[in-house]
């Protein structure tokens, strides 16, 4: 099941961001899940989040909320 989030507009042209999620990715060898929000009209995104960088494996959520921290902080905020 997937969870839904709340997005801001996206920072550079108010587009409407979605989450991209990914079920299994190879990186540096490792499968993990990767997360990353992406702005639909302009293509603007946050870097991917990959649990492997954080010692964790496969628990998609935590990357999925890491990624919709990023797109959601603002630094005039």
């Amino acid at each position: 099941m997937k969870t839904e989030y709340e997005l801001k507009p996206c920072p550079f042209c108010g587009g409407q961001p979605f989450l991209e999620r990914s079920q299994r990715t190879m990186i540096r060898a490792v499968q993990t899940r990767v997360a990353y929000v992406r702005c639909r009209e302009c293509g603007a995104r946050t870097d991917r989040v990959n649990l492997a960088d954080y010692g964790k494996t496969s628990h998609s959520s935590e990357a999925e909320r890491l990624a919709v921290k990023y797109w959601n902080d603002r630094v005039n905020e």
